[in-house]
């Protein structure tokens, strides 16, 4: 067992695979906030772990407590707790059963006894999280798997953590030694090189066009937006942008954009930043088709070459290409369809399929998206600026990439569900909006995406925007709802909240890069032994303050809410409330349940229509409970790299009564006023 940094250890069993996340990647062991966290002993001794080879693979047996329970292994989308589940980690484009195929696979986990493990390999592993019960000595007064809810329902604490290891004659494992779960997930994310500390800009509204709409319909739909006040900061093109989109040439579509020189001025004159749709896969038309060739798989997807991100040509071509559309006015793209479908559908690589740097096609299965995001951030590295954008595949050590994972399935609580899975494993997960059949769904799924890391509304199916018709056909007819004014007016309203949050939330994505601590994050992080808590995906923490518990569309209108030990208070009504109890409520349609932890001092500002680069945020500042109340303010140029050589600064208002003061001076915020709620 070799100490890699406080409280983190690499233990080393056989001869570990040339690829893997750790090498392929990098991690962070140096990081500054490591080195602030106490030096914490492992959890177990290396001679705990059993290791064993058979015929082309290699198994783990890895100690678990019955008391404990396990949470992690990526994006899960149909469970959260993992605890007594066999999981076969694989990229999937459809993930629809709870197997363990996913957008994104990680071989990390993090247990309630404050402590994660990352198993370091890109092969399709299979994890056993308790429900494997080796026949050995003393085995016989184990608990047993049957319980009175039947035999097929595997009870927690059965056995070990078994994981089997295909294609592999031995790994490393990095075990992640903390004070609490939230401790030992933060710690991994430090390793991983911390959290994405996005552009301010990017925790704005993303608003994705109508796909087969030209330079004029995209420029009146954005006027549009802007007339009715809707907030919207990300102006995001789908499809129909290239020349050629399945595969891509990365190249404009002169006919549907005849200037986009032209068309991108005008939409940054509007305030908008602007994000496009791509592949990774390179048509044979594309510029960069011919230069690329050599430093692509031996396999095509849509008759496209497949770059090898892990070589230095592949990088360097296809980030130089977008260099320059970056030159012309791009802020970020969105990396589509780069999860594999090749056992689901009939597009994708195949797992035999082969790559110059020597990875097999399983392997760039794992790693493609991960390697795109660390390519794509060639282009504003460069310049010394920030992206934040949306990718369909990533695994682990992601944590520091600025992209946010979204997926074309669509079933509501999977949605919300994702978002409390995701944050056990380094990355972030958007409910995005797409489309509804009824003003009920509609707003229902905007809440939820206001809720989260990244607000996406999906609109590329439709050439007016949803809240005027949700019915895709009379939508594309022209045909427009009844009460389009009193639906758009509940849109806006909950889009401004949104922007309300805009310098808590950039708070909070500060400390994800500087501490590690997700964002957003289940309560089980905050709350652990609360046996009520452990399955709750539904509600969970933004930020260190504020308790968001968004309607899940087809559960009804009430909500049910278990509050932790200590006193909340209602952010819609301002009632005082005792925790360490469930509250249940009928929630109006355009209302998200939220609550807020006495103490917190929570800033909100009066929303903008899209932050421009030197934007003032009119700030009130809420206090709740009748004590001293505090919290932290960023304070940088909210869209550059300077953050990273100190120029940045943390102001810590405070508030006595209903005196505010502050520690230092806070540019870019005026404090306007002071409530206190008690």
């Amino acid at each position: 067992m070799i100490r890699i940094a406080n409280g983190i250890y690499k233990m080393t069993f056989g001869t570990p695979e040339k690829f893997t996340p750790v090498s392929v990647l990098g991690t962070d062991p140096d990081n500054r906030g490591l080195s602030v966290l106490p030096d914490n002993k492992p959890p177990f001794c290396e001679d705990d772990i059993v290791f064993s080879r058979r015929k082309g693979a290699i198994t783990l047996e890895i100690p678990l407590d019955p008391s404990e329970d396990v949470y992690g292994l990526g994006l899960m989308l149909k469970s959260f707790r993992q605890t007594g589940l066999k999981k076969k980690l694989r990229s999937n484009s459809d993930p629809t059963a709870d197997t363990g195929d996913t957008h994104a696979p990680v071989p990390f986990y993090a247990t309630t006894k404050g402590y994660g493990v990352l198993i370091d390999t890109a092969r399709y592993l299979t994890f056993y999280c308790g429900n494997v019960k080796k026949k050995r000595p003393g085995a016989e007064k184990q608990v047993s798997a049957g319980t009175d809810r039947g035999h097929w329902w595997i009870k927690s604490g059965t056995g070990n953590m078994f994981v089997d290891i295909p294609s592999a004659d031995g790994v490393d494992i990095y075990v992640f030694s903390g004070d609490s779960i939230k401790d030992a997930v933060a710690r991994y994310n430090l390793f991983s090189g911390g959290g994405v500390f996005p552009p301010i800009w990017g925790l704005g509204v993303l608003y994705r066009a109508y796909m087969p709409g030209d330079a004029e319909h995209i420029l009146g739909l954005a006027k549009e937006l802007r007339d009715e006040k809707i907030p919207c900061d990300i102006f995001g093109l789908e499809p129909g942008w290239h020349t050629h989109a399945y595969s891509c040439t990365y190249d404009w579509n002169r006919e549907k954009f005849p200037d986009p020189e032209g068309m991108l001025k005008k939409l940054h004159g509007m305030g908008y930043h602007v994000n496009l749709w791509e592949h990774a896969y390179v048509h044979p038309t594309s510029p960069i088709y011919n230069d690329m060739k050599d430093c692509s798989g031996d396999c095509f997807v849509w008759d496209g070459l497949v770059p090898d991100f892990a070589t230095d040509k592949a990088k360097k071509v296809f980030s130089d290409r977008h260099k320059m559309l970056k030159e012309q006015g791009i802020s970020g793209f969105k990396l589509d369809e780069a999860d594999n479908s090749d056992f689901t559908a009939n597009w994708g690589f195949p797992d035999f399929a082969a790559f110059p740097s020597g990875m097999d096609g399983e392997q760039m299965h794992t790693l493609i998206g991960a390697l795109y995001q660390k390519t794509m951030l060639r282009p504003y590295e460069d310049s010394g600026e920030r992206t934040f954008g949306q990718c369909r595949q990533s695994t682990a050590l992601a944590s520091s990439f600025p992209y946010v994972l979204y997926s074309d399935l669509y079933d509501h609580t999977d949605f919300v569900r994702g978002m409390a899975s995701a944050a056990f494993s380094g990355i972030m997960w958007t409910p995005e909006v797409r489309f509804a059949e009824s003003t009920e769904e509609l707003l229902r799924r905007i809440e939820a995406a206001v809720v989260s890391p990244q607000t996406v509304l999906n609109c590329y199916q439709v050439p007016s925007p949803p809240w005027k018709q949700w019915d895709y056909e009379k939508n594309v007819r022209g045909v427009f709802l009844p009460d389009a004014d009193i639906v758009t007016d509940a849109v806006r309203k909950i889009l401004r909240f949104r922007m309300s949050l805009i310098p808590y939330l950039y708070t909070a994505f500060y400390r994800y890069y500087s501490e590690g601590v997700p964002v957003v994050r289940p309560l089980v992080m905050d709350y652990p032994g609360i046996p009520e808590l452990k399955d709750v995906y539904d509600s969970y923490m933004i930020g260190d303050g504020l308790l968001a518990a968004p309607v899940i569309f087809g559960q009804g209108n009430r909500k049910t809410v278990y509050l932790p030990d200590g006193v909340w208070y209602n952010f819609n009504t301002g009632e005082r409330i005792c925790g360490g109890r469930y509250i249940s409520e009928d929630i109006p349609l355009d209302v998200i349940p939220l609550f807020v932890k006495e103490g917190t001092l929570l800033p909100l500002a009066e929303p903008l229509e899209h932050i421009p680069e030197n934007a003032v945020f009119d700030v009130t500042l809420k206090a709740y409970g009748e004590g001293e109340c505090s919290c932290t303010l960023i304070c940088d140029d909210g869209h550059t790299n300077a953050y990273r050589a100190g120029d940045i600064s943390e102001v810590t208002l405070t508030v006595r009564g209903e005196n505010v003061t502050s520690d230092r001076d806070h540019p870019g915020y005026r404090i306007c006023a002071v409530e206190r709620i008690k």
